[in-house]
């Protein structure tokens, strides 16, 4: 197999064994200091997971078996999908799923069939799969129609491939649909990916640059970032770039180093994210970073804090690293504490119950945003992935704060849910806090918004619905770690709101606004392939027995990839 280019060997480098020295050196000191830093941490226990413990619930007394008529409601959704994706738009990324149309979004190598392999590997749909395997086997990932974006690459399609490899060799996957061979050859592709993306890394921290050209083999600025000789007229002097996109490519690159046994892709994988879990540039918020931060120095150029879209999967990767990497791993510490600083800062900084309103007296736990020195009382649907990512913490690290934590925040997701005609949530959405900030808020500027927050303590800023999976990811996770039925009985509310309100003549439209029932009307014309990788995925797993998938032997990634744990 081809090796990789080593990432962080930069042409900006004059000369490579000094500024080797130089790196191994701050890395030395920062981790000594970091090591000290938490000899008093506000978690005392060191990171140790018992032989024979469990994240899933134990005690299920038969509670835990399918419920067979959901489960195939769900996998039906998702031979619809396929099927009509097969018809009408195969080889493409997306179809166009209300007028049948096709589009290449993710630079042309089919990401929905990638994609959503996983998801048909689980749901033993073995002649779709057979299809899908077919092929990913002929796709030439030398060549690409756009310059491709290393962050979106790596969790829809190396990880794509990746678990296909892992569920085959898990047993998972009938030897008629895939062999030996086919495997191998998989593995090779995503192999070949992961070196054409290198060059994206080549900068002097080793975070990526937001863009990759695979004629060139360069890095390239993303398409929004100006270059000018007059400060003026840019934003910033180099290229940055968020949390989630420099750190969440670690759980990828870990498997890969494990089926390869090539140590690199570990390796470079925590120099991408090095400048975020060990940063010299300490926020006022334990555990949280600033952003966006410049590439080329790894400084914070913004003071921008959250875990909502575009930081939230570096959070996740800090928590799901410690599932999936060897005990061995030196850094398993850090990650934890550094992921329990960050969800207690969020708890204690960001998250804000809502004010009564006239006609809704509940109140619900929510969590916004800092953006410098004010708090923004805005939550995005991407946040809802948090519920179920700090409970997965809670269990793993035995911590019963963030337990009660995490369910408050997922009733609040329920509860945006459940309050809008559709029964679907919103893309994001403002409360009156009931106390801990100061003004000025974010207020409801129109008739309608007065009203939302009126009939039910929020309003909506943005109403579209793009298919998103983190509200039914939390309920899965929900349902599996506490075995509280009402979990399930809230996934196939959301579920059937979806089949109704969604459904199209060539896939599940995405929604113009949730407060409308007006049908086709309110489509949208788009269908990402995260509604097949994981909005169904999740759907199905809370539906099915919970012996598969289960998450004291899996490990998903962002983008709902299964990975095994190999200890």
């Amino acid at each position: 197999m081809p090796s990789i280019r080593r990432w962080g060997k930069s042409k900006f480098e004059r000369n490579p064994e000094s500024s080797f020295k130089l790196l191994a050196a701050v890395l030395v000191i920062t981790l000594y200091l970091l090591l000290k830093e938490f000899q008093h941490p506000t978690v005392h226990q060191p990171f140790t997971t018992p032989v024979g413990a469990t994240i899933q619930y134990a005690q299920w007394n038969g509670t835990g078996k399918a419920h067979e008529l959901r489960a195939t409601k769900v996998r039906d959704a998702m031979k619809y999908t396929f099927r009509k994706y097969r018809e009408n738009a195969w080889g493409y990324d997306d179809i166009l799923p209300v007028s049948g149309g096709s589009s290449s979004s993710r630079n042309g190598w089919g990401a929905f069939i990638v994609d959503s392999a996983s998801t048909l590997a689980l749901m033993g749909l073995w002649e779709e799969l057979s299809h899908s395997i077919e092929h990913i086997l002929g796709i030439d990932f030398d060549t690409a129609e756009n310059p491709v974006d290393p962050f979106e690459t790596t969790i829809r399609y190396l990880g794509g491939m990746l678990s296909i490899v892992d569920l085959y060799d898990a047993g998972l996957i009938p030897e008629d649909v895939l062999h030996e061979e086919a495997r191998d050859l998989i593995l090779e592709h995503a192999v070949t990916l992961a070196e054409k993306l290198a060059p994206a890394y080549d900068t002097p921290t080793g975070m990526p640059w937001p863009r990759v050209d695979f004629d060139t083999q360069q890095g390239e600025p993303s398409p929004t970032f100006v270059f000018s000789d007059d400060p003026n007229k840019r934003e910033y002097d180099h290229p940055v770039i968020g949390p989630a996109r420099t750190g969440s490519s670690i759980l990828e690159n870990r498997v890969l180093a494990r089926m390869t046994g090539n140590p690199i892709y570990a390796k470079n994988s925590t120099l991408a994210w090095a400048p975020l879990v060990w940063s010299k540039w300490k926020s006022p918020w334990k555990g949280m970073v600033d952003a966006p931060i410049d590439i080329m120095t790894g400084s914070p150029v913004g003071r921008s804090r959250h875990w909502d879209g575009g930081h939230d999967s570096y959070y996740e990767y800090l928590l799901k690293i410690t599932l999936l990497a060897p005990q061995a791993d030196p850094h398993l510490d850090v990650y934890k504490q550094r992921f329990l600083g960050s969800a207690y800062s969020l708890r204690k900084h960001l998250s804000s119950r809502s004010a009564p309103a006239p006609e809704h007296f509940m109140q619900h736990v929510f969590i916004g945003r800092q953006d410098d020195q004010q708090y923004q009382n805005q939550q995005g649907h991407l946040a809802c992935f948090a519920p179920g990512t700090i409970l997965l913490a809670s269990k793993h690290y035995d911590q019963p704060y963030l337990r009660t934590f995490s369910l408050a925040l997922l009733e609040g997701c329920r509860h945006v849910y459940t309050s809008t005609p559709t029964k679907i949530g919103p893309e994001t959405w403002s409360w009156t806090p009931k106390f801990s900030y100061d003004e000025p808020f974010i207020s409801p500027l129109t008739e309608r918004q007065q009203e939302e927050w009126s009939q039910t303590g929020f309003w909506i800023t943005d109403s579209k619905y793009q298919g998103r999976p983190e509200y039914v990811e939390s309920l899965f996770y929900a349902w599996r770690i506490t075995g509280e039925q009402r979990y399930r009985d809230w996934a196939w509310e959301a579920f059937a709101a979806m089949e109704e309100h969604c459904k199209a003549p060539f896939g599940y439209a995405q929604l113009a606004d949730v407060w409308e029932t007006k049908g086709e009307d309110n489509w949208v014309d788009m269908q990402e392939s995260f509604w097949a990788a994981e909005t169904l995925k999740y759907l199905w797993l809370t539906f099915t027995g919970v012996e598969t998938a289960s998450l004291d032997t899996w490990v998903f990634s962002t983008e709902g990839h299964p990975f095994r744990m190999i200890r």
